[in-house]
């Protein structure tokens, strides 16, 4: 598989991320924890299945400290989802690849939510035909 994800740090970082028009995923992370290193594979194949629909980063906090300052990254991984400039979502830890897409989805305009299987939600509030 074809590796997608772009490592990035600060002087890139509002070009990349908060100037791009489509939605992005940055996953703040470091070399020497055992999660971040787990989550890398899942950004991987996050990135392969958004088929360039999504732009997909990630920074390493220890080499640019004041963006984990600025989005307020305590906990590492943390995945940020960006959209317009702003962030819509954040996850911290261990996720999978079909929890990422999901919630990626579900920010994507034009796109109805999902649930946790990946599936669109269902309108279970339709009204009834008289």
């Amino acid at each position: 598989m074809k590796k997608q994800v772009q490592e990035i740090n600060e002087p890139e970082f509002e070009a990349e991320v908060l100037r791009c028009p489509q939605p992005v995923l940055v996953g703040f992370v470091t070399g020497w924890s055992k999660p971040c290193l787990l989550v890398e594979p899942v950004l991987d194949e996050v990135a392969q299945a958004c088929n360039g629909n999504a732009n997909i980063f990630k920074v390493n906090v220890d080499d640019n400290p004041d963006l984990g300052t600025i989005y307020g990254v305590q906990s590492i991984p943390m995945l940020i989802f960006f959209l317009n400039g702003t962030v819509r979502a954040k996850i911290v830890g261990m996720v999978s690849a079909k929890a990422v897409l999901a919630k990626l989805n579900s920010l994507t305009p034009g796109n109805r939510p999902t649930n946790e299987s990946g599936r669109p939600q269902q309108n279970n509030h339709a009204r009834k035909q008289e």
